[in-house]
Order: C-alpha cells, then sequence, then structure tokens
C-alpha cells in the first residue's frame, strides 16, 4: 500500500494554467462545433441545483471563468506596464543615445589640447545643458584629482586653483561632481565617459560582485560595485541636475573615454596639458552622415517605442499608436530636411505624446 502510495505521488502532475488553459480550448472547441449541447439539462430547462452539482456544468462554468481571468483589466494593465517598463530599458538609452548626437552637431565644442610641446590634438566635447554658452571656461591648465576613488571627484579633494579638473563619470551625480569641484577652486569641469555597472546611482560603490576585465571579486572600490553585470561605456551625453536644485555653480561639459584617459595618463607621467582654444561645431558638418548612418537606428528604436504605447495586446490601430506615427515621420521629415529648429519641435511633440505616467522619460542624464 504504501509503495502504491508513493508511486501516486511521484507522477507528475500539469500546472495550474496548462489545466486552466486546457480548459479553456476544450470549451471554446466545444462552442465552436456547438457541441455544448450535452452540456445542457435534460429537457432544456436549467435550474439553479442542475448549476450547482452537474459535473458538466461545472466543466463549462470553470471554461468560462478561465477565459474571463485572462482579460481582467487590471491583469492587461499591469502587463502593458511590464512591457513599458522593459522597452523603457532596452529602447529608451538606443533613442537617447541618437537623439543627443542629434543635438550635439550643433552644440558641441571642439577642444584644442596641447598634450606637451609640439603635441596638440582635438577633442570633441558636448556641454553640460547648464552651459552657460562662454567657451573661455574652458580654457587653461588640465588637472586630476587622484587615482582609484578619487579619480571619480565625489569627495573634497586638492588641485592647482584655477584649473579646467577632469573628473572620470561614475559613482555619484553630476551635480556632487560640481560642488566638489567648485569647493577645489576648479574654473570648470570636464568629465570623461567611463565604464559603469548598470546598476542605479544607489547601488553604486557598494560593496558587491565586481565585474570587470573578466575578474570578480567582492570588494568595493569603483563605479563597477555593485552589479554582476558587464560594465558599460555610455557615450558622451548631455549633463544635467535635477530642476529642483537650481543650476550648477560650474560650466561642465563631457568628452569620450578614450580622450580622458590620454589627458589622465599625461598628467600621470608630469605633463601639464591644457586647453588652449575652444571652437564650436557646425550643423551642416555632420548631419548628412547621421541622416545615413544613425537616423535609420533612431527611427526603429521610436517605432518600437512607440508601438508598446498601446493598451492592447495585439491592437495597432490603437489612437496613441497613430499619433506616435504622425509625430514621428514628422521628425524624420524635419531631420532629412536638416531643419534645426523643427527636428527640436517634432521631436518634442513625440516625446509629450508618450504616456505620461509610464511611458516617459528625461532627455538628460543626471549620473
Amino acid at each position: 500500500m504504501a509503495k502504491h502510495v508513493a508511486h501516486a505521488r511521484s507522477r507528475p502532475r500539469l500546472p495550474t494554467l496548462a489545466v486552466a488553459l486546457l480548459l479553456v480550448a476544450i470549451f471554446r472547441g466545444l462552442r465552436a462545433t456547438s457541441a455544448l449541447a450535452w452540456l445542457a439539462p435534460p429537457g432544456g430547462d436549467e435550474t439553479a441545483e442542475s448549476r450547482s452539482t452537474g459535473r458538466r456544468f461545472l466543466l463549462q462554468e470553470s471554461a468560462v471563468a478561465g477565459t474571463a481571468a485572462f482579460w481582467m483589466p487590471e491583469e492587461a494593465q499591469a502587463f502593458r506596464q511590464d512591457r513599458i517598463f522593459n522597452a523603457k530599458q532596452t529602447l529608451v538609452p538606443k533613442i537617447r543615445k541618437y537623439y543627443q548626437k542629434l543635438e550635439g552637431l550643433r552644440d558641441d565644442l571642439i577642444l584644442q589640447v596641447e598634450i606637451e610641446a609640439g603635441n596638440r590634438v582635438e577633442y570633441q566635447a558636448r556641454p553640460a545643458d547648464w552651459y552657460s554658452g562662454l567657451d573661455g571656461r574652458f580654457d587653461g591648465f588640465l588637472s586630476f584629482p587622484g587615482v582609484q576613488d578619487a579619480r571619480f571627484g565625489c569627495n573634497p579633494y586638492t588641485i592647482k586653483p584655477g584649473s579646467v579638473v577632469l573628473v572620470a563619470r561614475g559613482i555619484c551625480t553630476f551635480q556632487q561632481k560640481v560642488q566638489m569641484a567648485k569647493a577645489a577652486g576648479a574654473k570648470s569641469i570636464i568629465v570623461f565617459d567611463e565604464r559603469m555597472s548598470k546598476a542605479p546611482l544607489e547601488q553604486q560603490n557598494r560593496t558587491g560582485r565586481v565585474t570587470s576585465k573578466g575578474i570578480q571579486s567582492w570588494s568595493a572600490g569603483d563605479a563597477l560595485s555593485g552589479a554582476a553585470t558587464v560594465p558599460i561605456e555610455r557615450g558622451m551625453t548631455i549633463m544635467s541636475v535635477p530642476a529642483e536644485l537650481g543650476k550648477a555653480e560650474l560650466d561642465g561639459a563631457m568628452i569620450p573615454r578614450a580622450n580622458g584617459t590620454s589627458v589622465v595618463e599625461a598628467i600621470q607621467n608630469g605633463l601639464t596639458p591644457r586647453v588652449l582654444d575652444v571652437k564650436r561645431s557646425k550643423f551642416e558638418d555632420g548631419i548628412d552622415k547621421f541622416i545615413k548612418k544613425d537616423l535609420p537606428k533612431l527611427m526603429t528604436a521610436m517605432e518600437g517605442y512607440s508601438l508598446i504605447q498601446r493598451v492592447s495586446k495585439a491592437d495597432m490601430s490603437e489612437p496613441i499608436v497613430a499619433q506616435l506615427k504622425a509625430d514621428r515621420l514628422e521628425f524624420e521629415q524635419a531631420v532629412k530636411n536638416r531643419d534645426y529648429a523643427e527636428i527640436r519641435r517634432t521631436f518634442k511633440e513625440w516625446n509629450g505624446h508618450l504616456d505620461s505616467e509610464i511611458g516617459t522619460w528625461e532627455l538628460a542624464e543626471t549620473f
């Protein structure tokens, strides 16, 4: 007897969801072939007693209830929110990257840097959204706060007063980096892109698994701490500070990781690099290349994120989908017309028509 019970318990059982799906399929099939007649009570008169006790009616009611459960409004909304959240993690970074690059065609600066006597290079720099427009703020000798954690400029440090301080991205907000640079006597701040974990700000520089160059450890100490994912470079971005904190106290800009690393190495080798001149990018110089290479990628990401905004699971004819499509087409035409004012207006229109509660996102970044 014991062996029989043990054997019975070892039999695999269908998961509850699979059973529900099977019941729904059976019910729909029977309804489609008019075979539900066998479920009806004798004589066609349905009584309360027959509904509550008949095994056949229990099957029918279970199938109907199972069908209804899959279309509960709150479940549909939860599914939509999850869908938008996932898309925001994958598509929004791409949209932000390419649109910021488009903005940079007009707003980016060209820094002429003298690494040492006779060695001059030009670095592209993306001004922060609080930039005053005074290019002379970036002229002067470049300084660096230190190595390891100090390179991020998130804690007090000492530099030559009046110099332009160069700090790595990561660990703390741009606002905090500016505050530390101001306290150290810097003239302005240049942030260079750095490999960062995908973890949110509150998890940066926390003890945890670190994945960097194939090596894992459990010690804190840099911007990679707190996440088990491979660190990434986010590229140059439009730096921002939260509106409630007001305008940052120093002008700022961001340069690529490779350029920042070159300057840091020069300083560590005893050289005194400095910014000799600052020029402005010309919109027309890069727009043709952007249209050919980057615009298709931007439009694909915008289309994907637009379709995710729909309420239903599969209906692509919803008003919000149609509106966002019209906005995208206007934006695409503005880019092809090389009309910067229209580019900004039409992108703002598209962004403004996204779901206001769960679909919106900020163009600039705060850390």
